[in-house]
């Protein structure tokens, strides 16, 4: 392995980005935890109290499309760092912005910061553990789920002390922390040789062209924007599912703490699965198709929210172990495939929760809650396709 003549150093990176990844899902949680506080404050009515989110991911996709361009041209280690102290110097101003242009233009900066940190810890993951990327990248997530979790009680518990400004601060406070450990983890990594460092190739249009020109990568594609789908369908819209067909939304609320708990333990699971990934993405699909079907025909709340527990467990590896694949065969552009990925499932974050709205509205709840049972079965026959051709690093 990469770690054999100098692991002190590459674990010291690993935990960094394991230590960044955890603080980083409180603020991908702080739009969603703090929206009452904020429409509140800045007397926000009608379209406007959604900008907080819609800027947020404005950003994001922003970072995302001009990764590639960093691609070879600067060290990541040190665009992991900028971007977290990109996210600090935003959540302070968000946390003092009188007015709210202001606000919403630090949103924006935040969710670029956002996207270029996602897009640089997986990848790093990805480049210092070549060999077992799976296990490491499940890791990652695993430990983003847990903070996810834990990101709206410990927001909850600081409200009942400080404004909601306060929290942003504290928030930034807690992002500083991780950038303290990505610079001294980056310092040790200088002491790395050249086969253990995170170095990539400049990318060029040719090499971008022949990435798309590839039909297993856009069948990967293909296969990661239906599994987003599939996970932002679930969990985007059983509140509103729980409360319109059976009356409790709480219970709407139980089932989403059911699922990320579920797919958290998955994700430390999973990769000790003697499974092949793409196999484990197709029988996920499968699965969520079936178990999310049975939820809706049962008309039982009790039965969904059984279903979301199962539905956690068969779809939580989703996301790592398919930046995993669409990396195989790229050591050296690995910036150009977690961006490519997480652009094209950030476009399905977008489009599905507006499709089921529309559907719910113009059909009926069940059918706009259909959509993640079509997505998954997408996945197979995507997944099925990817299959069928050899990666980059296969004979």
């Amino acid at each position: 392995m990469e770690t054999r003549t100098n692991p002190p150093a590459v674990k010291g990176v690993t935990a960094a980005i394991l230590v960044t990844a955890f603080l980083y899902a409180f603020v991908n949680s702080i739009s969603s935890v703090l929206l009452n506080e904020v429409v509140a404050a800045f007397s926000l009515t009608g379209a406007a109290q959604g900008l907080l989110s819609s800027m947020l991911s404005v950003g994001y996709m922003l970072a995302l499309l001009v990764n590639p361009l960093f691609q070879g041209r600067t060290e990541k280690l040190f665009m992991l760092l900028l971007s977290g102290l990109l996210q600090v110097a935003m959540l302070l101003l968000s946390g003092s912005a009188s007015s709210f242009a202001v606000f919403l233009t630090a949103i924006v900066l935040l969710g670029v910061g956002c996207g270029w940190l996602d897009g640089y810890i997986n990848s790093c993951m990805i480049d210092f553990h070549p060999h077992d990327s799976p296990k490491y990248l499940s890791l990652l997530h695993g430990l983003f789920g847990v903070g996810s979790l834990l990101a709206p009680l410990l927001m909850q518990a600081l409200l009942l002390g400080i404004s909601w400004r306060g929290v942003f601060f504290a928030i930034a406070a807690m992002t500083a922390g991780a950038m303290l450990c990505v610079a001294l983890a980056r310092r040790g990594a200088k002491g790395l040789d050249s086969r253990q460092q995170a170095r990539e190739e400049r990318l060029s249009l040719q090499q971008f062209g022949g990435y798309l020109r590839k039909k297993r990568n856009l069948l990967l594609l293909a296969c990661g924007a239906m599994c987003a789908m599939v996970q932002t369908g679930l969990t985007c819209w059983i509140v509103r599912y729980m409360l319109l067909v059976h009356n409790n939304d709480a219970l709407g609320a139980t089932c989403l703490t059911v699922y990320w708990v579920a797919a958290t333990v998955n994700r430390f699971l999973a990769p000790h699965l003697r499974v092949r990934p793409l196999l484990l993405i197709l029988g996920g699909g499968a699965l969520s198709a079936g178990l999310l079907a049975l939820g809706i025909l049962s008309g039982s709340a009790a039965v969904m929210c059984l279903c979301f527990g199962l539905l956690g467990l068969v779809t939580g590896h989703f996301m790592p172990m398919m930046v995993a694949e669409c990396a195989r065969g790229y050591q050296g552009s690995t910036t150009l495939t977690t961006s490519m990925y997480m652009f094209v499932t950030g476009i399905a974050r977008v489009v599905v929760p507006i499709l089921m709205a529309d559907l719910s509205d113009a059909v009926s709840i069940q059918v706009g809650m259909s959509v993640p049972i079509f997505a998954g079965l997408l996945v197979i026959l995507f997944a099925a396709g990817a299959l069928r051709l050899p990666a980059p690093d296969e004979p």
